[in-house]
């Protein structure tokens, strides 16, 4: 059967209790009716993962007692940063969501030229907030126990700015379905260096925004014959690179 996952912050013992946060007894209770008693697991975030019983301790309030606690290794071996023009409803959750689960390190979320969606200042703050949240249910639901950041929002012009600042060699590559260069033509870079994935919104980005960015020092590549959309072309990517050089590689050390 399959055991309930909750990210709850902290650092795990064995036979330790834990207060569950309002959201989380309400879910675990509510919304899953789980009795006491009930093995549960959960995850703090940083590589902990904890398994234990829930403890009723009235009809809306809960504890965690751990039994044991364990550090796993479910991440992937290269480090992905998903660099993601901001799309329209749920494009721009469905994007984080199978990043995510497809290994993402961290995201970081841009307002480019093509850009529908307006956000002013007390709200961008709100709409991180909320991205955070798709992250951990989606660690909750893969079975990861780091949870990668969405990043401040920032503009495309900033986010080029603070690369160009960066006093490593920026690795990156920009997705144009226009681009002469595919994956087959882009040399592994070494593990510990981030790789930059952008991805524009609806609309793609511009020829001057692919310029920018090769001008920064990221490569253009096309992922086929077909356009993808905006919702798409990230977790493509991703796919494709696990693939390439990270959890289905042939050579993954």
């Amino acid at each position: 059967m399959r055991i309930s996952r909750l990210f709850l912050e902290g650092n795990y013992q064995a036979n330790q209790t834990l207060s569950l946060p309002k959201e989380q007894a309400h879910y675990v209770l509510t919304v899953l009716r789980l009795k006491n008693g009930f093995i549960i697991e959960a995850f703090n975030g940083q590589g902990l993962l904890a398994k234990g019983k829930l403890i009723a301790t009235s009809r809306r309030s809960a504890d965690f007692h751990i039994e044991s606690v364990q550090q796993t290794h479910t991440e992937s071996p290269i480090n992905t940063v998903l660099v993601q023009g901001i799309s329209k409803g749920d494009r721009m959750d469905y994007s984080i969501q199978k990043a995510v689960e497809l290994g993402v390190t961290a995201i970081q979320p841009v307002f480019t030229e093509r850009c529908d969606v307006k956000l002013q200042d007390s709200k961008l703050e709100k709409r991180q907030a909320q991205w955070q949240a798709i992250v951990i249910n989606a660690c909750e639901q893969s079975g990861r126990t780091v949870v990668p950041k969405v990043l401040p929002i920032q503009t495309y012009q900033a986010w080029l700015t603070e690369q160009s600042e960066n006093e490593n060699t920026v690795f990156g590559l920009v997705l144009d379905p226009y681009a002469n260069d595919s994956l087959k033509t882009v040399t592994q870079p070494a593990l510990t260096t981030p790789i930059h994935l952008l991805v524009g919104p609806e609309g793609g980005l511009t020829d001057n925004e692919v310029s920018m960015a090769k001008d920064a020092g990221l490569t253009p590549v096309q992922l086929g014959p077909r356009v993808l959309r905006t919702e798409t072309s990230g977790p493509a990517i991703l796919a494709i690179l696990q693939t390439l050089w990270g959890d289905f590689a042939p050579n993954k050390p």
